[in-house]
């Protein structure tokens, strides 16, 4: 089935030609002191007139713009740390299966909710780790929800969702995390056992929304859509495409308005070659199927696909067994894709000797990858990496279309 009848494509409006990026003046429905209220909620900001293409590519892209957001101080819950965020709301697109479903945020006030867990220890984002919020103002609650785990050129792996807000005012946000379902490896291992909480606060006024509609940056017109991806909020100039990108270069990859912000890590994983033991190449019959990046890194889907072999003696090798390491990642950012369901087909002779689901995990100097000790591994083996379900994470722009569709990726084990 070709991918275009698996995905319910959502009819967007067409690409805005914009002179400047203003937010609407309007008055939510329902809302008693909407709009030039006693609170100086005059001139209430919607979502604000951002473009949106209204037939992107089926691969990672450059959109249109780069958000404006406020990134507020990193508060401690437990042994996690977390950095809050808040935008304008702005639509998304929530993945269930092979479907992708389109969320316009509500017009009225509100905000883009973002928050990225983290470990103060080793700097790694922590994927799975996906908190409940209860918004509240003067003690009385607005809001409870769990976040989105959620996808973004800039900001990485995160957990969020637009909410709304009866008026300007100040807001409290509780904050309730569950233990860490996701294996732990290296530094990580035996730690986040326990469930935290925190608490922090946010000021929701005319002098935010004023200044995160007019921190939006427009991209060229002529390279919206174009293959590529923003610069990390957190970093300037290091976007790269270690992965292989199209050629474009830096330039083309990343599009930056940011000093590093060591409080927002960002959750990007090591480049192919810093991996130990052997990474296996792909077979003929693979690059036919899904193409390498320039430095032979297969694609799936246009995601990235990083295979090594570690040897018996790695520590994250069970008993006697080497350890397959795979890690899928974008193809610009290196931002690993958690909440994919991996398969390891090895095959020898033309016949199967192993059919094993692959476990999500997270270590401390490689990231998030997918693995599993696998016996008698042998040279000339065919291994074969099946997608059985997409990244099930919402996407920002940028990624709505892309990691659809994944074909398995093929390899070999190379001689010695």
């Amino acid at each position: 089935m070709h991918r275009r009848t698996l995905l319910r494509r959502t009819t967007l409006p067409a690409a805005l030609a914009l002179a400047g990026c203003t937010a609407p003046s309007g008055e939510p429905d329902g809302e008693a002191d909407a709009g030039g209220g006693s609170d100086g909620s005059e001139g209430v900001s919607g979502t604000p007139p951002i473009p949106m293409l209204e037939d992107p590519p089926e691969a990672v892209y450059l959109p249109g713009h780069r958000k404006s957001m406020r990134v507020l101080e990193p508060v401690d819950a437990g042994e996690y740390a977390l950095t809050p965020m808040l935008s304008y709301p702005h639509p998304f697109w929530i993945v269930t299966a092979n479907y992708r479903e389109f969320v316009e945020p509500a017009a009225g006030r509100g905000v883009h909710l973002m928050v990225v867990v983290w470990d103060r220890e080793t700097g790694r984002v922590l994927p799975g780790a996906e908190p409940r919020v209860t918004v509240s103002r003067d003690g009385r609650e607005i809001d409870s929800r769990a976040l989105w785990p959620m996808l973004s050129q800039e900001m990485g792996l995160h957990v969020g969702d637009n909410v709304d807000l009866p008026a300007d005012g100040t807001y409290t946000v509780d904050v309730e995390l569950p233990p860490l379902s996701i294996r732990r490896t290296g530094s990580l291992a035996g730690r986040f056992t326990d469930g935290a909480t925190a608490t922090f606060e946010f000021t929701y006024d005319q002098a935010f929304r004023e200044a995160v509609v007019e921190g939006i940056e427009l991209l060229d017109r002529d390279r919206w859509g174009q293959r590529g991806a923003l610069e990390p909020m957190t970093e300037r100039g290091a976007a790269g495409d270690e992965d292989g990108g199209e050629g474009n270069g830096d330039d083309a990859a990343g599009v930056g308005n940011g000093e590093p912000d060591p409080g927002a890590p960002y959750s990007r994983v090591p480049p192919a070659d810093a991996y130990p033991g052997t990474r296996l190449v792909e077979s003929a019959a693979g690059s036919e199927t899904n193409g390498t990046a320039g430095d032979g890194v297969p694609r799936s889907g246009d995601a990235a696909v990083v295979v090594a072999l570690l040897e018996p003696e790695s520590r994250l090798a069970d008993g006697d067994d080497p350890y397959l390491l795979v890690s899928p990642r974008t193809p610009y950012n290196r931002v690993p894709l958690p909440n994919a369901s991996l398969r390891v087909v090895l095959e020898r002779d033309a016949r199967q000797v192993l059919d094993e689901r692959l476990e999500p995990v997270i270590d401390g100097e490689y990231g998030h990858h997918y693995g599993r000790s696998v016996s008698d591994v042998r040279e000339s083996d065919t291994v074969r990496i099946a997608v059985d379900s997409p990244p099930q994470t919402a996407r920002h722009q940028g990624y709505e279309t892309a990691f659809f569709g994944m074909e398995p990726v093929e390899l070999v084990v190379p001689s010695s």
